[in-house]
Protein backbone atom coordinates (compact mmCIF):
# COMPACT_ATOMS: atom_id res chain seq x y z
CA UNK A 1 0.00 0.00 0.00
CA UNK A 2 1.56 3.40 -1.02
CA UNK A 3 0.87 6.79 0.90
CA UNK A 4 -0.15 9.31 -1.14
CA UNK A 5 0.80 12.81 -0.51
CA UNK A 6 -2.66 13.93 0.65
CA UNK A 7 -2.74 11.25 3.48
CA UNK A 8 -1.33 13.01 6.38
CA UNK A 9 -1.86 9.84 8.86
CA UNK A 10 0.59 7.83 7.21
CA UNK A 11 2.84 6.24 9.89
CA UNK A 12 5.95 6.82 8.43
CA UNK A 13 5.44 10.18 6.96
CA UNK A 14 4.66 10.95 11.06
CA UNK A 15 7.51 9.39 12.00
CA UNK A 16 10.15 11.07 9.68
CA UNK A 17 8.57 14.50 9.90
CA UNK A 18 10.72 14.98 13.24
CA UNK A 19 14.18 14.15 12.11
CA UNK A 20 13.50 16.02 8.50
CA UNK A 21 12.65 19.02 10.32
CA UNK A 22 15.89 19.33 11.97
CA UNK A 23 18.09 18.29 9.01
CA UNK A 24 16.33 21.03 7.01
CA UNK A 25 16.76 23.27 9.97
CA UNK A 26 20.35 22.46 10.08
CA UNK A 27 21.18 22.66 6.71
CA UNK A 28 19.36 26.00 6.84
CA UNK A 29 21.19 27.38 9.78
CA UNK A 30 24.82 26.03 7.85
CA UNK A 31 24.00 28.14 4.76
CA UNK A 32 22.39 31.17 6.85
CA UNK A 33 25.91 30.98 8.70
CA UNK A 34 28.19 31.37 5.45
CA UNK A 35 25.98 34.48 4.70
CA UNK A 36 27.13 38.26 4.69
CA UNK A 37 26.45 39.89 8.02
CA UNK A 38 24.58 42.54 5.76
CA UNK A 39 22.45 40.16 3.66
CA UNK A 40 21.30 38.37 7.42
CA UNK A 41 20.79 41.13 9.08
CA UNK A 42 18.69 42.56 6.30
CA UNK A 43 16.46 39.20 5.59
CA UNK A 44 15.82 39.30 9.76
CA UNK A 45 14.32 42.71 9.58
CA UNK A 46 12.40 41.80 6.31
CA UNK A 47 11.05 38.57 8.07
CA UNK A 48 10.20 41.33 10.81
CA UNK A 49 8.94 43.52 8.97
CA UNK A 50 6.45 41.17 7.21
CA UNK A 51 5.66 39.84 10.51
CA UNK A 52 4.76 43.39 12.18
CA UNK A 53 2.74 43.99 8.66
CA UNK A 54 1.08 40.67 8.81
CA UNK A 55 -0.07 41.35 12.38
CA UNK A 56 -1.41 45.07 11.71
CA UNK A 57 -3.02 44.20 9.04
CA UNK A 58 -5.00 41.15 10.97
CA UNK A 59 -6.03 43.31 13.56
CA UNK A 60 -6.78 46.63 11.29
CA UNK A 61 -9.03 44.55 9.72
CA UNK A 62 -10.89 42.79 13.27
CA UNK A 63 -11.42 46.56 14.19
CA UNK A 64 -12.33 47.94 10.90
CA UNK A 65 -15.39 49.56 12.36
CA UNK A 66 -12.64 52.45 14.46
CA UNK A 67 -10.81 53.71 11.85
CA UNK A 68 -9.64 56.67 13.76
CA UNK A 69 -7.94 56.53 16.84
CA UNK A 70 -7.77 52.97 16.37
CA UNK A 71 -5.32 53.37 13.52
CA UNK A 72 -2.89 55.91 14.87
CA UNK A 73 -2.25 53.44 18.02
CA UNK A 74 -1.72 50.74 15.54
CA UNK A 75 0.62 52.60 13.54
CA UNK A 76 2.86 53.56 16.91
CA UNK A 77 2.07 49.89 18.03
CA UNK A 78 3.90 48.62 14.90
CA UNK A 79 6.59 50.82 14.83
CA UNK A 80 7.36 50.47 18.57
CA UNK A 81 7.31 46.74 18.14
CA UNK A 82 9.61 47.53 14.89
CA UNK A 83 12.13 49.28 16.92
CA UNK A 84 11.90 46.54 19.58
CA UNK A 85 12.59 43.36 16.83
CA UNK A 86 15.29 45.18 14.62
CA UNK A 87 16.99 45.47 18.47
CA UNK A 88 16.83 42.79 19.19
CA UNK A 89 17.91 40.84 16.24
CA UNK A 90 20.92 43.60 16.16
CA UNK A 91 21.93 42.13 19.92
CA UNK A 92 21.73 38.78 18.71
CA UNK A 93 23.68 39.24 15.15
CA UNK A 94 26.00 41.99 16.30
CA UNK A 95 26.18 43.24 19.86
CA UNK A 96 26.29 40.09 21.21
CA UNK A 97 29.05 38.58 19.25
CA UNK A 98 31.10 41.68 19.47
CA UNK A 99 30.91 42.07 23.32
CA UNK A 100 33.03 38.13 23.09
CA UNK A 101 35.52 39.76 20.91
CA UNK A 102 35.69 42.82 23.35
CA UNK A 103 35.69 40.44 26.50
CA UNK A 104 37.95 38.30 24.72
CA UNK A 105 41.08 41.06 23.71
CA UNK A 106 40.33 42.74 27.40
CA UNK A 107 40.99 39.05 28.82
CA UNK A 108 44.44 39.16 26.39
CA UNK A 109 45.72 42.56 27.28
CA UNK A 110 45.59 41.40 30.97
CA UNK A 111 48.12 38.76 30.24
CA UNK A 112 45.44 35.47 29.23
CA UNK A 113 47.00 34.97 25.69
CA UNK A 114 45.01 31.73 26.17
CA UNK A 115 41.72 33.38 25.82
CA UNK A 116 40.04 32.57 22.67
CA UNK A 117 36.69 33.52 20.96
CA UNK A 118 34.14 30.93 20.04
CA UNK A 119 33.28 31.16 16.30
CA UNK A 120 29.26 30.95 16.07
CA UNK A 121 29.24 31.89 11.76
CA UNK A 122 31.55 32.45 8.65
CA UNK A 123 30.27 36.19 8.59
CA UNK A 124 31.88 39.44 9.24
CA UNK A 125 31.83 39.08 12.81
CA UNK A 126 33.26 35.37 12.66
CA UNK A 127 36.04 36.25 10.34
CA UNK A 128 37.19 38.59 12.75
CA UNK A 129 37.15 36.60 15.60
CA UNK A 130 38.83 33.52 13.70
CA UNK A 131 41.58 36.31 13.07
CA UNK A 132 41.87 37.36 16.74
CA UNK A 133 42.09 33.45 17.77
CA UNK A 134 45.39 32.95 15.11
CA UNK A 135 46.85 36.73 16.29
CA UNK A 136 46.37 35.26 20.31
CA UNK A 137 47.86 31.23 19.44
CA UNK A 138 50.49 32.95 17.74
CA UNK A 139 51.03 35.30 20.34
CA UNK A 140 50.73 32.45 22.97
CA UNK A 141 53.60 30.72 20.79
CA UNK A 142 56.07 33.36 20.90
CA UNK A 143 55.68 33.99 24.10
CA UNK A 144 56.10 30.59 25.00
CA UNK A 145 59.07 30.79 22.98
CA UNK A 146 60.67 33.94 24.51
CA UNK A 147 60.11 32.07 27.80
CA UNK A 148 62.21 29.54 26.85
CA UNK A 149 64.61 31.79 25.39
CA UNK A 150 64.72 33.80 28.89
CA UNK A 151 65.26 30.86 30.68
CA UNK A 152 68.09 29.68 28.50
CA UNK A 153 69.98 32.35 28.89
CA UNK A 154 69.78 33.24 32.79
CA UNK A 155 70.98 28.90 32.71
CA UNK A 156 73.45 30.35 30.83
CA UNK A 157 74.24 33.47 32.59
CA UNK A 158 73.91 31.52 35.91
CA UNK A 159 76.63 29.35 34.37
CA UNK A 160 78.77 31.96 33.67
CA UNK A 161 78.82 33.70 36.65
CA UNK A 162 79.56 30.87 38.48
CA UNK A 163 82.68 30.24 35.87
CA UNK A 164 83.51 34.10 36.62
CA UNK A 165 83.59 33.12 40.25
CA UNK A 166 85.39 30.08 40.12
CA UNK A 167 87.66 31.99 38.13
CA UNK A 168 88.15 34.63 40.47
CA UNK A 169 88.52 32.22 43.40
CA UNK A 170 91.06 30.53 41.43
CA UNK A 171 93.34 33.37 40.28
CA UNK A 172 93.12 35.11 44.06
CA UNK A 173 94.50 31.51 45.02
CA UNK A 174 97.07 31.76 42.21
CA UNK A 175 97.85 35.29 43.20
CA UNK A 176 98.15 33.77 47.20
CA UNK A 177 100.57 31.46 46.10
CA UNK A 178 102.60 33.32 43.83
CA UNK A 179 102.89 36.11 46.79
CA UNK A 180 103.90 33.21 48.95
CA UNK A 181 106.50 32.05 46.40
CA UNK A 182 107.67 35.45 46.01
CA UNK A 183 108.25 36.05 49.46
CA UNK A 184 110.42 32.62 49.63
CA UNK A 185 112.67 33.64 46.75
CA UNK A 186 113.48 36.79 48.27
CA UNK A 187 113.59 34.80 51.70
CA UNK A 188 116.11 31.91 50.03
CA UNK A 189 117.79 34.92 47.80
CA UNK A 190 118.42 36.71 51.34
CA UNK A 191 120.03 33.40 52.55
CA UNK A 192 121.89 32.70 49.79
CA UNK A 193 123.66 36.41 49.68
CA UNK A 194 124.21 35.92 53.71
CA UNK A 195 125.74 32.88 53.06
CA UNK A 196 127.79 34.05 50.19
CA UNK A 197 129.06 37.41 51.64
CA UNK A 198 129.48 35.43 54.79
CA UNK A 199 131.09 32.26 53.14
CA UNK A 200 133.61 33.94 51.68
CA UNK A 201 135.47 35.34 54.52
CA UNK A 202 134.71 32.13 56.27
CA UNK A 203 136.77 30.43 53.76
CA UNK A 204 139.80 32.76 53.84
CA UNK A 205 139.71 32.72 58.22
CA UNK A 206 139.66 28.83 57.74
CA UNK A 207 142.40 28.59 54.57
CA UNK A 208 144.94 31.03 57.11
CA UNK A 209 144.18 29.46 60.08
CA UNK A 210 145.04 25.84 58.34
CA UNK A 211 148.28 27.67 56.91
CA UNK A 212 148.78 28.64 60.47
CA UNK A 213 148.45 25.21 61.84
CA UNK A 214 150.56 23.88 59.36
CA UNK A 215 153.27 26.10 60.21
CA UNK A 216 153.14 25.79 63.83
CA UNK A 217 155.05 23.41 65.52
CA UNK A 218 153.10 20.24 66.91
CA UNK A 219 154.53 20.76 70.14
CA UNK A 220 153.63 24.54 70.15
CA UNK A 221 151.17 25.92 73.20
CA UNK A 222 149.36 27.69 70.19
CA UNK A 223 148.33 24.65 68.15
CA UNK A 224 145.49 24.14 70.55
CA UNK A 225 144.25 27.32 70.30
CA UNK A 226 144.27 27.45 66.22
CA UNK A 227 142.67 24.39 65.72
CA UNK A 228 139.90 25.15 68.29
CA UNK A 229 139.46 28.46 65.83
CA UNK A 230 139.42 25.93 62.94
CA UNK A 231 136.62 23.96 64.68
CA UNK A 232 134.46 26.91 65.46
CA UNK A 233 134.78 28.62 62.02
CA UNK A 234 133.50 24.62 60.83
CA UNK A 235 130.72 25.24 62.78
CA UNK A 236 129.86 28.76 61.68
CA UNK A 237 130.12 27.01 57.93
CA UNK A 238 127.64 24.41 58.71
CA UNK A 239 125.08 26.87 60.46
CA UNK A 240 125.48 29.03 57.36
CA UNK A 241 124.96 25.89 55.05
CA UNK A 242 121.94 25.13 57.38
CA UNK A 243 120.50 27.98 57.04
CA UNK A 244 120.98 28.24 53.42
CA UNK A 245 119.19 24.58 52.81
CA UNK A 246 115.94 25.39 55.01
CA UNK A 247 115.95 28.42 51.93
CA UNK A 248 115.36 25.54 49.38
CA UNK A 249 112.54 23.82 48.47
CA UNK A 250 112.10 20.23 50.47
CA UNK A 251 113.24 17.28 48.55
CA UNK A 252 110.39 15.42 46.70
CA UNK A 253 109.15 12.37 49.24
CA UNK A 254 110.38 9.29 47.85
CA UNK A 255 109.77 6.48 51.08
CA UNK A 256 106.70 4.72 51.66
CA UNK A 257 105.62 5.47 55.52
CA UNK A 258 103.33 5.04 57.84
CA UNK A 259 101.95 8.25 58.88
CA UNK A 260 100.16 6.90 62.30
CA UNK A 261 103.68 5.11 63.10
CA UNK A 262 105.12 8.82 62.31
CA UNK A 263 102.55 10.75 64.22
CA UNK A 264 102.60 8.39 67.51
CA UNK A 265 106.29 8.79 67.19
CA UNK A 266 106.59 13.05 67.04
CA UNK A 267 104.03 12.81 70.11
CA UNK A 268 106.52 10.73 72.31
CA UNK A 269 109.18 13.00 71.71
CA UNK A 270 107.36 16.24 72.77
CA UNK A 271 105.46 15.08 75.57
CA UNK A 272 108.23 15.93 78.35
CA UNK A 273 107.46 19.55 76.58
CA UNK A 274 103.37 18.84 77.02
CA UNK A 275 104.04 17.73 80.72
CA UNK A 276 106.08 20.78 81.27
CA UNK A 277 103.60 23.30 80.21
CA UNK A 278 100.72 21.51 81.67
CA UNK A 279 99.19 20.11 78.53
CA UNK A 280 96.88 16.58 78.36
CA UNK A 281 97.65 15.41 74.67
CA UNK A 282 94.88 12.58 72.76
CA UNK A 283 96.19 10.77 69.83
CA UNK A 284 94.08 9.04 67.81
CA UNK A 285 94.96 6.81 65.27
CA UNK A 286 93.62 4.18 62.67
CA UNK A 287 93.68 0.29 62.89
CA UNK A 288 94.74 0.01 59.33
CA UNK A 289 98.36 1.16 58.15
CA UNK A 290 98.02 4.79 56.98
CA UNK A 291 101.31 4.72 54.82
CA UNK A 292 101.96 7.29 51.95
CA UNK A 293 105.41 8.53 49.92
CA UNK A 294 106.80 11.01 52.11
CA UNK A 295 110.20 12.35 53.40
CA UNK A 296 109.68 11.16 57.00
CA UNK A 297 112.48 13.66 58.77
CA UNK A 298 110.78 16.45 57.34
CA UNK A 299 107.53 15.44 57.94
CA UNK A 300 108.32 15.12 61.57
CA UNK A 301 109.54 18.59 61.80
CA UNK A 302 106.77 19.59 60.13
CA UNK A 303 104.29 17.90 62.50
CA UNK A 304 107.07 19.15 65.83
CA UNK A 305 106.64 22.53 64.57
CA UNK A 306 102.31 22.77 64.52
CA UNK A 307 102.26 20.93 67.96
CA UNK A 308 104.71 22.92 69.41
CA UNK A 309 102.48 25.95 68.04
CA UNK A 310 99.96 24.89 69.40
CA UNK A 311 101.57 24.16 73.11
CA UNK A 312 102.38 27.95 72.99
CA UNK A 313 98.94 29.27 72.13
CA UNK A 314 97.68 27.30 75.68
CA UNK A 315 99.90 29.40 77.97
CA UNK A 316 97.78 28.18 81.14
CA UNK A 317 97.59 24.32 79.58
CA UNK A 318 95.03 22.79 78.07
CA UNK A 319 94.40 19.65 75.81
CA UNK A 320 95.74 18.80 72.46
CA UNK A 321 94.16 16.77 70.05
CA UNK A 322 95.75 14.38 67.16
CA UNK A 323 93.34 12.59 65.00
CA UNK A 324 94.27 10.60 62.11
CA UNK A 325 91.95 9.68 59.91
CA UNK A 326 91.50 7.36 56.43
CA UNK A 327 89.08 9.46 53.71
CA UNK A 328 89.09 7.37 50.38
CA UNK A 329 92.23 7.92 49.43
CA UNK A 330 93.23 10.41 51.72
CA UNK A 331 94.98 10.79 55.11
CA UNK A 332 93.78 13.97 57.48
CA UNK A 333 95.32 14.31 59.95
CA UNK A 334 93.41 17.00 62.83
CA UNK A 335 95.58 19.24 65.58
CA UNK A 336 92.88 20.75 67.90
CA UNK A 337 94.00 22.87 70.77
CA UNK A 338 92.15 24.40 73.75
CA UNK A 339 94.14 27.77 73.43
CA UNK A 340 93.08 31.10 72.72
CA UNK A 341 92.86 30.95 68.84
CA UNK A 342 94.63 33.55 66.03
CA UNK A 343 94.45 36.73 66.53
CA UNK A 344 91.78 38.29 63.27
CA UNK A 345 94.74 40.70 62.28
CA UNK A 346 97.58 37.87 61.50
CA UNK A 347 94.85 34.64 60.56
CA UNK A 348 95.63 35.70 56.51
CA UNK A 349 99.24 35.58 56.79
CA UNK A 350 99.62 33.04 59.45
CA UNK A 351 101.71 30.69 56.72
CA UNK A 352 103.92 33.72 55.95
CA UNK A 353 107.52 33.40 56.71
CA UNK A 354 108.56 35.84 59.56
CA UNK A 355 104.81 36.18 61.02
CA UNK A 356 104.28 35.18 64.24
CA UNK A 357 102.03 35.86 67.70
CA UNK A 358 104.21 35.07 70.36
CA UNK A 359 106.71 37.36 72.47
CA UNK A 360 109.72 39.30 70.79
CA UNK A 361 112.43 36.35 71.28
CA UNK A 362 110.44 33.31 71.65
CA UNK A 363 109.80 32.49 68.27
CA UNK A 364 110.93 33.70 64.83
CA UNK A 365 107.71 33.18 62.84
CA UNK A 366 108.85 30.13 60.32
CA UNK A 367 107.78 27.08 61.91
CA UNK A 368 104.49 26.98 60.49
CA UNK A 369 105.73 28.63 56.75
CA UNK A 370 108.26 25.47 56.89
CA UNK A 371 105.22 23.60 57.96
CA UNK A 372 103.37 24.55 54.96
CA UNK A 373 106.32 23.98 52.50
CA UNK A 374 106.92 20.34 53.43
CA UNK A 375 102.98 19.47 52.80
CA UNK A 376 103.06 21.12 49.92
CA UNK A 377 106.17 19.33 48.58
CA UNK A 378 104.35 16.25 49.84
CA UNK A 379 101.29 17.03 46.85
CA UNK A 380 98.73 18.10 50.28
CA UNK A 381 97.46 20.77 52.04
CA UNK A 382 97.43 22.25 55.09
CA UNK A 383 94.81 24.80 56.38
CA UNK A 384 93.78 26.52 59.66
CA UNK A 385 90.07 26.66 61.35
CA UNK A 386 90.08 29.36 63.68
CA UNK A 387 88.05 29.24 67.07
CA UNK A 388 88.77 32.66 68.75
CA UNK A 389 88.81 32.04 72.19
CA UNK A 390 88.21 28.83 71.80
CA UNK A 391 91.05 27.71 70.07
CA UNK A 392 92.39 26.14 66.63
CA UNK A 393 92.61 23.18 64.01
CA UNK A 394 95.36 22.77 61.95
CA UNK A 395 94.38 20.47 59.19
CA UNK A 396 96.62 18.28 57.02
CA UNK A 397 95.48 16.32 53.71
CA UNK A 398 97.72 14.37 52.14
CA UNK A 399 97.29 11.35 49.68
CA UNK A 400 97.69 8.30 50.78
CA UNK A 401 100.07 5.63 48.92
CA UNK A 402 98.70 3.26 46.33
CA UNK A 403 98.48 -0.41 47.06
Amino acid sequence: MRCRPSDFSCPALVRALPAIIRGLTLRASLVVSTFPLRVKFSLVVAAIGAIVISALWWLNAAVAAREGEATLWFVLSGVLLVTLLVDQAARLLVYRRLAHVRQTMQRAAAGQLNARVSIDGLDEVGVIARGLNDILQGLERLNAAVDMRVEAASEEFRQKSVEIADSHREMAVLSEELARAGRLAALGQAAANMAHQIGTPLNLISTHVQLLIQSTPTNADSIDRLKAIQDQVVKVSAIVRAALDSSRPPAIPHERADLGTLVRRVCQMARPMLEDAGVQIEVLTPGQPAELQADPVQLELALLNLITNSVDAMASGGNLTVCLRCVNDRLRLDIEDTGGGIPPEVLARIFDPWVTTKAHGRGSGLGLSIARQVVAAHGGTIRLDNRPGKGAVFTIDLPAAKP
